[in-house]
């Protein structure tokens, strides 16, 4: 118990400075609310009821002089003009962060204590925050009241609708310090600002693997539990990640929301677009360590090591003649069955392979030049 709480609740063991913050808690156990006699809506405290009222009649008093806010309540205003003024003086004993409002102070201690005192009713996860539970049961409900007047995408939360708004606008205002790379959200900056310091706070205690994210770590623990919770509604298909649910839902959506901006393709994975876009700027970041040559992606270094290493895993099973790729042994295998799927459209000659039908177009065009 800190120091000044000595009025306990029978109800729930929380302690408070003052017997009057104790008899206000109470009610929230009785069930005693204020109720406005407008809009119908509850509040546990007269104070509270009282500054919501003034919402109604339009009784507004006090305006931050910096921003031109208006509040109903003196005392909110006063908290308010903390956020200018860049004031914290409401410092955790544990870790020195320091905090606008003694309230925010108070919700940020249960993290450290590990007090979770807001259970979801559904499933029974607990939060440190109201507001944090709030958010979670908009997962239950479906609830999605905020939509994108663009593209019609609906969201939970309002920040996270004005967060999106950023992708159609083109804005990006959080700067990298480091490199300059812009970004449309605040946390996307956060999360690569940790490339350049490689700071991996976030480790597993099964495989060791750090991660800059604590979620990120959450998510790789799935990979050892080999549990598949996330189950797809439509073809049943189950997936150890969030990620990789979400990366198949599109395949039957057919939604393609990644668009490239200079030739307009459109991808149903942000992964898709990340890997067309070197066609365009012509990077080539994965070389060879033998020969030097270099190649756009990955998967393509991959299939040219082979051609050193001489391993040829795919054997034709008619003439038994070996090759280092799946795709080499498939264009030979139409040389047995004689299927010709590529059809010149000007003289109507069939061949087997797509590269040897446009090499033949080609004479024609030489021909008519």
């Amino acid at each position: 118990m800190s120091v000044g709480l000595n009025h306990q609740c029978d109800i729930c063991e929380k302690y408070f400075s003052r017997a009057v913050r104790l008899k206000r808690h109470l009610d929230i156990h009785l069930g005693l609310r204020n109720k406005c006699d407008i809009c119908g809506k509850e509040f546990t405290g007269k104070n509270a009821l009282a500054g919501h009222v003034n919402m109604h009649i339009g009784l507004i008093n006090m305006g931050c002089d910096i921003c031109g806010k208006a509040f109903h309540d003196e005392n909110v205003l006063k908290k308010h003009m903390d956020i200018h003024t860049g004031q914290r003086n409401h410092k955790c004993d544990i870790c020195g962060v320091a905090f606008h409002h003694k309230g925010h102070l108070k919700n940020h201690i249960d993290i450290h204590t590990g007090h979770k005192y807001h259970e979801c009713d559904i499933c029974g996860k607990a939060f440190h925050l109201k507001s944090r539970l709030k958010y979670h049961m908009y997962i239950h409900t479906g609830q999605r009241k905020y939509e994108c007047d663009i593209c019609g995408k609906t969201f939970h939360r309002k920040i996270r609708l004005k967060d999106h708004m950023y992708i159609h606008t083109g804005q990006r205002k959080y700067e990298c310090d480091i490199c300059g790379k812009a970004f449309h959200h605040g946390s996307s900056l956060k999360r690569h600002t940790y490339g350049h310091t490689g700071k991996r706070n976030h480790k597993c205690d099964i495989c060791g693997k750090a991660f800059h994210h604590k979620d990120h770590l959450e998510n790789h623990m799935d990979i050892h539990s080999s549990k598949r919770n996330r189950k797809c509604d439509i073809c049943g298909k189950a997936f150890l990640q969030r990620s990789g649910l979400k990366s198949h839902i599109v395949i039957h959506t057919g939604q393609q929301n990644h668009k490239c901006d200079i030739c307009g393709k459109a991808f149903l994975q942000r992964s898709g677009l990340q890997s067309h876009i070197v066609i365009h700027t012509g990077q080539q970041n994965h070389k060879c360590d033998i020969c030097g040559m270099a190649f756009h992606w990955r998967s393509g270094l991959k299939k040219h090591i082979v051609m050193h290493t001489e391993q040829q895993n795919h054997k034709c099973d008619i003439c038994g003649k070996a090759f280092h790729h799946g795709s080499s042994l498939k264009r030979h295998t139409y040389g047995h069955t004689g299927k010709s799927n590529h059809k010149c459209d000007i003289c109507g000659k069939e061949f087997s392979l797509k590269h040897v039908l446009e090499r033949h177009v080609n004479i024609h065009h030489l021909r008519n030049c």
